[in-house]
C-alpha cells in the first residue's frame, strides 16, 4: 500500500511502514510541510498496525531542516503563529517517539536543524557514510525549537551535546558514531538494508525500546 500526502509518502510493505520526506533535493521543511506532518501524525500514525517503521528522505538527503526565512517572515507577522507551529511540531515528534513499535531513521546527505530533531525523535538512526549532522539554529540567532535541546543531551555526552547546540558545527558520520548519535554507519545505498536488519532484532513492545 502506498499513499502520498504532498510532501510525505507512506508505504507499507511486509508489515514495515516507510515514511519518506518527499521534497527533494533537500527535503526542506517549510510551513506547509509542518502542517502536513502534523495532520499525517494525527490521522495516520496512531492507526498503523505494523512491526516497525523507517523514516527517510527522498533522493540524496534526509532533510536540510526548516526554511528559516519563511518562518522569520511569519514571526514578523504574528509570533503566536510561530509558537503554535513549534508546539504542533513538538507534539508530532513526541507522538512519533511514543509509537509502540521501533522507528529507524535512515540518514543520507544532510540532516540539519529540524531534520536532525526528527531523526532524534526516532528510536534508532542508521547513517550512510555521506551523512552530515548539525543543529545550526545558533547561526540564525535561534535555538533548536523541536526537542533537540532535550533529546541530544539525553542521547550523547551532555558536554558534547551542549557544544554542538551552542556552536552549530557540522558532524560527519564517523564522528556521529563515536558520539553515539547514530547506531551504525554503513556504505552509501546500504542504509535501508541496515535498517531492516536492525528492525528484525527489535522487540515490538514500546517499554523495551531504548
Amino acid at each position: 500500500m502506498k499513499r502520498t500526502e504532498t510532501q510525505l509518502e507512506l508505504e507499507i510493505v511486509d508489515a514495515i511502514a516507510y515514511v519518506t520526506l518527499n521534497g527533494p533535493p533537500k527535503n526542506e521543511m517549510d510551513i506547509a510541510f509542518f502542517d502536513h506532518f502534523s495532520k499525517f501524525v494525527q490521522s495516520r500514525l496512531g492507526a498503523l498496525r505494523v512491526d516497525g517503521m523507517v523514516v527517510q528522505g527522498a533522493g540524496r538527503h534526509f532533510s536540510s531542516g526548516a526554511r528559516v526565512p519563511e518562518i522569520e517572515q511569519l514571526a514578523q507577522k504574528c509570533e503566536d503563529l510561530v509558537s503554535a507551529l513549534l508546539r504542533d511540531n513538538i507534539s508530532s515528534f513526541l507522538t512519533l517517539e511514543a509509537l509502540p513499535f521501533p522507528v529507524v531513521a535512515v540518514i543520507r546527505g544532510c540532516c540539519l536543524g529540524a531534520g536532525m530533531e526528527l531523526a532524534l525523535a526516532c528510536h534508532h538512526r542508521i547513517a550512510e557514510k555521506n551523512a552530515v549532522f548539525s543543529l545550526p539554529e545558533v547561526t540564525y540567532d535561534l535555538m533548536p525549537g523541536c526537542g533537540g535541546t532535550i533529546r541530544l543531551p539525553a542521547l550523547i555526552d551532555r558536554g558534547k551535546a551542549i557544544e554542538l547546540i551552542l556552536s552549530g558545527r557540522t558532524v560527519l558520520a564517523d564522528e556521529a558514531l563515536d558520539l553515539e548519535l547514530v547506531d551504525r554507519v554503513v556504505d552509501r545505498h546500504r542504509g535501508l538494508e541496515a535498517a531492516l536488519e536492525l528492525l528484525q532484532t527489535q522487540p515490538l513492545a514500546r517499554e523495551n525500546i531504548r
